[in-house]
């Protein structure tokens, strides 16, 4: 009997030591699980900011060029005023693209798309006009729509907020943007026409804001 209990001790011994050297490896193996993931995403998010920036730079130089056309394009049903629509037959022509610049197919989707909508630039007292600009700005909205750039269910941590009628009708009933309704990376920027200029890029001033766009 006094030669089993040193073996059985030894044995409860060498039990406790594995079960640690398991719960250390557990523990390694899920931090760097985890320290992945946090770099993946990290990664993600810069090149879908990089993807919905790239968009919205094309989308001052295409908008830009198409000055006359802003009314029109602002129409309800235009295909250029509504990102919401997700059938691309009724997406405008031209609103869309590929970032390596070939063009958009059934087999080579596109990568990002540019809407406009109107600014609150009415008269004090006036009635809301979405469909017509009055003060040479109007917002783009440029979106990333690499599926792999988009947010998973399980980044998803904001809840939805209250439905609400957006109050220049551009867009109908909208919730506010939450991680929740902007899955995709989106960039907003306003637009400027100069009147009696040339456009001006990314290195003219045109990435600030102003001096967009001229004619």
């Amino acid at each position: 009997m006094k030669s089993r209990a040193p073996r059985g001790s030894t044995l409860l011994t060498a039990m406790g030591i594995t079960v640690v050297l398991a719960l250390i490896i557990f523990g390694v193996l899920t931090y760097t699980g985890s320290e992945q993931e946090r770099s993946g995403r990290s990664v993600r998010d810069i090149d879908a900011q990089t993807c919905a920036e790239s968009a919205a730079h094309w989308g001052r130089k295409y908008y830009g060029d198409n000055f006359v056309r802003w009314n029109e394009m602002l129409g309800p049903n235009s295909g250029y005023s509504n990102p919401a629509e997700t059938n691309r037959d009724n997406w405008g022509p031209g609103s869309f693209g590929r970032l390596d610049g070939q063009e958009v197919t059934i087999d080579r989707p596109a990568d990002f798309r540019v809407t406009i909508r109107d600014n609150a630039d009415e008269a004090v007292g006036a009635a809301p006009n979405p469909q017509e600009d009055n003060d040479l700005q109007i917002i783009l909205r440029a979106e990333c729509l690499v599926p792999r750039l988009a947010l998973r269910t399980t980044d998803l941590v904001e809840a939805p907020r209250e439905v609400s009628n957006d109050p220049y009708a551009w867009h109908g009933q909208v919730l506010s943007e939450t991680s929740q309704t902007r899955r995709n990376k989106v960039v907003e920027v306003v637009l400027i026409h100069v009147p009696l200029d040339g456009y001006k890029g990314q290195r003219g001033g045109g990435a600030s804001g102003d001096q967009n766009v001229t004619q």
